[in-house]
């Protein structure tokens, strides 16, 4: 009787240990694999010409652009940042720049400039100032770069709240990553 009990057992973990092993050969080259973990999907974006301008950037497509007279905006969701850009004709990059920092200045009170000096506008230098203030709609920042072409002068603005999202700041700093001034074509009539 206990030789037949004996049997039962080997038997049944013979079994047992059969199961496994085709268990192991079937989920072997499904837990495997050398491949990455898949990646996510990139953000949609629109890229954004403007021939007559010279001006070229990317922006994510959850922003919005609008056209105001001779200012383009963009908009985060949310309003939780601004983006402008505009341009004159001829190199005349301190006279723009001290006509938006006055702007700037106007729209807050009090007013404290925080950083003035060289920066980078896409592959381009430029001239940055980074303000901080008051205004109805409580603390903002505002981040001014002029850069000129033989051609065209560029006045970009950014006004975010005083302590903006890792995210949208992330944005805004790929936007002006992404921004390339070129020759402007004549427009047609």
């Amino acid at each position: 009787m206990r030789e037949l009990l004996t049997r039962r057992r080997l038997g049944g973990a013979a079994l047992v240990l059969a199961g496994l092993a085709v268990a192991g050969v079937v989920l072997w080259p499904a837990l495997d694999r050398d491949d990455p973990a898949p990646a996510r999907a990139a953000p949609a974006v629109r890229l954004v010409s403007i021939p007559e301008l010279g001006l070229t950037f990317a922006h994510p497509r959850s922003w919005k652009r609008s056209v105001k007279g001779r200012v383009l905006f963009l908009r985060s969701p949310r309003r939780a940042a601004i983006m402008t850009f505009a341009s004159v004709g001829g190199r005349r990059p301190k006279q723009v720049k001290a006509l938006l920092l006055r702007t700037l200045r106007g729209r807050m009170d009090p007013v404290s400039v925080v950083r003035d000096g060289p920066g980078r506008l896409g592959p381009r230098s430029a001239t940055t100032f980074e303000l901080t203030g008051l205004t109805p709609a409580g603390i903002e920042r505002a981040l001014g770069l002029v850069a000129s072409t033989a051609y065209r002068t560029y006045a970009i603005t950014l006004v975010t709240p005083a302590r903006p999202s890792r995210r949208r700041l992330l944005e805004a700093t790929q936007i002006l990553a992404s921004v390339r001034l070129a020759k402007p074509l004549a427009s047609k009539p």
